[in-house]
C-alpha cells in the first residue's frame, strides 16, 4: 500500500514539472520554469497596473450601477476579462522568449471514404 501511495506521489511530482501549455525544442523543465517565472513576473506587474485603472475608471460609476443592482455583473465581467487579458499576455511573453503553445484543438475527423 505504501509503494502504491509513493508511486502515485511520484507521478503526481514528476507530472507537475512538466510543461502543460508549451513546448521548444531543446529546453529542458528547469529552463521552461525560470522562462515562465520570469513572464508571470512581468505579467502580473502589467495586469496588476491595467486593473487599478480601470478599477479608478469603474469607480467613478459604481454608484450607477449600485443603484440598478447590477454591480456583481459588472463585477463578475471584469474578473473574468483580467483573467483572459493575463492569460494572453502570459501566453504572448512564452511566445517571445521562444516556446510554442502546444495545440490543444479539436481532434480531427478521419476523412471518410464511401
Amino acid at each position: 500500500m505504501r509503494r502504491a501511495i509513493a508511486l502515485v506521489m511520484a507521478a503526481a511530482a514528476m507530472s507537475a514539472c512538466a510543461p502543460k501549455d508549451f513546448s521548444k525544442e531543446g529546453a529542458d523543465a528547469e529552463q521552461f520554469t525560470k522562462d515562465e517565472s520570469l513572464c508571470r513576473t512581468q505579467v502580473r506587474a502589467r495586469a496588476q497596473q491595467e486593473r487599478n485603472i480601470d478599477d479608478q475608471r469603474r469607480a467613478t460609476f459604481s454608484a450607477e450601477r449600485e443603484r440598478y443592482g447590477q454591480q456583481g455583473l459588472y463585477s463578475d465581467m471584469a474578473n473574468q476579462g483580467y483573467k483572459y487579458n493575463y492569460e494572453r499576455m502570459m501566453a504572448n511573453c512564452m511566445e517571445a522568449r521562444g516556446w510554442a503553445p502546444k495545440q490543444n484543438g479539436p481532434i480531427p475527423m478521419p476523412k471518410l471514404t464511401w
